[in-house]
């Protein structure tokens, strides 16, 4: 446990294992969220386009050395983030399984507190200076300058002793090497001498190791370069769209080289770990037979043009203003020409965390004591062996808007509360109650916080992440004016009742942005393909909870409250909608701060009673909705009875704590004063969110929105009625990509 006054005192060392990267640990924290961040082993990025977060967004670059334009990002980040992929590489899979929120781009503005660490990486970098000087790539060089900088920024912020400690434990993730043979020509090839040359890449990139050795680091990772003669890219531009075999035999130079250096260096330098994972037999075989692997096509790319779409121009903005682009990225090792799906960078990085000595070598042990048992982090895998036979790619004209691509997935609208709420309540004028835009708030996953009520991820985000979505994104950031997959227009505070905290976004409110966003896609669209659009959508709700809180005991509300949410409902049905999914209540009853003013700490059962009429007259609401209108769906999901189970029996559902909060004070802290931005200004903070049920004392964790999210997707009728969500989706549309394979910590 963690406690705090104003400003936060940390005392931690839980251990997370990397089992063939490195051993990412939990270390001394002190005061401020800036000094909290040793809680976690840091994660410095170096390297080209296949870990570059969006660097190259801002420099002054040509397009191709950068994707923050459709469909870049597609399958997960909305507006695209930079990278180039359709969603995330595999250094944010690599985070996330040590427990840390996305590596934030080091040269982007919004950034200021590297808590967690950095990305330098920069799409067309090498290791060599003179590898793509003339488009103002960020060289490894000048990526190292930039670690530097952030070294003498923590030894100011944080002091010698604890920048040392922080930089000796972090883990140093490279991909580099590749550009500097991509841009040799057929003719250098000819009368390079391959030795030399290799040479001098790896004598550049063991300086760039002896910089960070020399700075404290010891933990290194990094993979071996591909067969970069098969790429498509490379495949596109031979006779017989055959493989470069001059550039394969500098690629296993490269490599042998490389991993006979890496052995030495461990003689070398004292305490120099590192994990070589091999990235080129790994993509090799799935080329060879992506089938065996989940894939359906191994050797073109999903957006490109042109033999084996190794043309270039994905997104229309590099020469070519015309390309194709695959239904469905998942079933594809490569995104474009150069760089994998999200999918393959999925298993890449599974690899990378914990493959054999095959995968990565050699297996680091522990380099301190693990105090506790280490416990797999959370994430999302997916069931590849369903994934639909890809259908032929559409040609798409790059000034084409990605409006018009919007019908390739249903669109989620999602409406209510702090349950669901992505940092709608960011952009109005309330209060800090109903906000969560601070740390320790997304400490698991956004960096910074995003406005999301929990330590990560909430049930929406993983819903769209199983139905191939990218977060939906808030209605009122200003920095998305698309909303190509639909809109989450949830605030923290809102009631279905007007009178419920007008200081959220009340539902009728909610409501009124819908349909003004209606009308941006009637305009865009036209009214065909808004309608269509509409009617496959699926709607979610969670709204109820905060009109009995503000209105205790009072039953004659329950009434009221299903009538208004009905009328939100007929207005949805009547600009198209179909398919509704909402939640029950949770136990208003024994809510923690309820139980925490309670003689012997129990349940109120009068406003237990109160959550079972909302509910049952919620369900014969909607059954009755079903008879009335036609087409009408819906899914409700029994978000108390699973709440209460784990309450109650938390170690059947692989956590440790249901009757206490994470973050908080007092009582099973159910005061909710978690971030010290609200009265009062204490507040205590758990070592390991993972193991709770609830991050604050109204929110539940992102371990148990992940449960909550698969139950309501895939979940039988006992939990999801009377269909799921998944069934929802489906309903129109047969190409959904499951998302089922979850982390075993989260297994049922």
């Amino acid at each position: 446990m963690i406690s705090f006054r104003h400003m936060a005192v940390a005392n931690s060392d839980l251990g997370f294992r990397l089992v063939v990267l490195c051993l990412f640990l939990l270390l001394i924290g002190c005061e401020s969220s800036q000094r909290h961040f040793n809680k976690h082993v840091a994660l410095f990025i170096f390297g080209d386009s296949l870990f570059d977060p969006g660097n190259n967004n801002y420099i002054n670059i040509d397009p191709g050395f950068q994707a923050n334009f459709w469909p870049y990002g597609e399958s997960y980040f909305n507006p695209p983030s930079g990278r180039f992929s359709n969603g995330r590489l595999i250094s944010d899979f690599i985070a996330e399984y040590a427990g840390l929120p996305l590596i934030p781009a080091y040269l982007d503005p919004h950034y200021n507190e590297f808590l967690y660490g950095a990305n330098f990486a920069s799409g067309g970098a090498g290791a060599l200076v003179e590898t793509n000087t003339k488009n103002f790539v960020l060289d490894l060089k000048t990526q190292l300058q930039y670690f530097s900088d952030l070294e003498k920024r923590y030894r100011k912020d944080l002091g010698d002793v604890k920048t040392e400690q922080l930089l000796s434990d972090a883990v140093y993730l490279f991909s580099c090497g590749c550009n500097d043979y991509l841009v040799l020509t057929s003719n250098n090839l000819s009368n390079l001498h391959y030795e030399e040359y290799v040479g001098t890449v790896i004598g550049n990139l063991t300086n760039v190791f002896k910089g960070i050795y020399e700075k404290g680091g010891r933990k290194i990772g990094i993979g071996t370069i591909p067969q970069l003669g098969c790429l498509p890219y490379v495949r596109a531009q031979q006779p017989g769209n055959t493989c470069n075999q001059e550039l394969n035999t500098i690629s296993s130079l490269h490599n042998r080289a490389f991993s006979k250096k890496l052995q030495e260096l461990t003689q070398q330098f004292e305490g120099f770990m590192f994990a070589n994972y091999d990235h080129s037999t790994a993509l090799s075989e799935r080329m060879k037979n992506p089938s065996k692997y989940g894939f359906k096509v191994g050797d073109s790319s999903c957006c490109g043009s042109g033999p084996l779409r190794g043309i270039y121009s994905c997104g229309g903005k590099r020469g070519l203003g015309e390309f194709e682009l695959c239904d469905n990225p998942d079933g594809y090792v490569f995104f474009d020409a150069p760089h994998p799906s999200e999918a393959a960078c999925r298993q890449f990085a599974e690899l990378f965390w914990n493959g054999d000595s095959k995968e990565s070598e050699p297996e680091l042990k522990p380099a301190v004591p693990v105090i506790l048992e280490p416990e797999p982090v959370a994430s999302v895998h997916k069931d590849l062996e369903t994934l639909p036979e890809p259908s032929e790619p559409v040609p798409i004209s790059g000034s084409e808007s990605s409006q018009g691509h919007v019908n390739k997935h249903v669109a989620l609208f999602i409406f209510g509360d702090s349950l669901f709420d992505p940092g709608n309540n960011n952009y109005i004028n309330t209060t800090t109650d109903l906000q969560a835009n601070f740390w320790p708030y997304g400490e698991s996953y956004f960096n910074p916080p995003s406005g999301r009520f929990s330590d990560g991820r909430i049930i929406p985000d993983f819903i769209a992440e199983f139905a191939g979505l990218p977060l939906i994104p808030a209605y009122l950031d200003p920095h998305n004016n698309e909303f190509l997959y639909g809109a989450n227009f949830a605030s923290a505070g809102a009631g279905v009742l007007n009178e419920t905290l007008p200081s959220s976004i009340t539902l009728k409110t909610q409501l009124q942005y819908f349909t003004d966003l209606v009308k941006q896609y009637r305009k865009n669209l036209g009214d065909v393909k808004a309608e269509q659009l509409l009617s496959d959508a699926v709607y979610l709700f969670s709204c109820g909870s905060n009109d009995y809180q503000s209105n205790l005991y009072q039953e004659e509300y329950v009434g009221m409250v299903i009538g208004n949410l009905t009328q939100v409902f007929k207005a949805i049905h009547e600009k198209g909608g179909r398919k509704i999914g909402i939640n029950m209540l949770t136990p208003l009853g024994c809510l923690l701060p309820i139980r925490a003013t309670r003689p012997g700490n129990s349940c109120d059962e009068k406003l237990n009673i109160i959550s079972s009429l909302h509910d049952n007259a919620l369900s014969k609401k909607l059954q009755d909705l079903t008879q009335q209108w036609e087409g009408f769906m819906y899914s409700t999901f029994e978000l108390q009875t699973e709440i209460t189970n784990r309450m109650k029996n938390p170690s059947k559902y692989g956590l440790k704590v249901g009757n206490s909060a994470c973050c908080g004070i007092g009582p099973f802290r159910a005061i909710n004063s978690c971030g010290g931005k609200r009265e009062p200004r204490e507040f205590e903070l758990c070592d390991n969110p993972y193991d709770y049920l609830l991050f604050d004392p109204f929110h539940p964790t992102e371990a148990a929105n992940l449960q909550f999210a698969k139950l309501y997707w895939e979940g039988d009728s006992k939990v999801a009625s009377p269909y799921n969500l998944k069934s929802l989706f489906q309903g129109m549309h047969n190409d959904i990509v499951q998302h089922t394979n979850l982390a075993a910590r989260f297994m049922d």
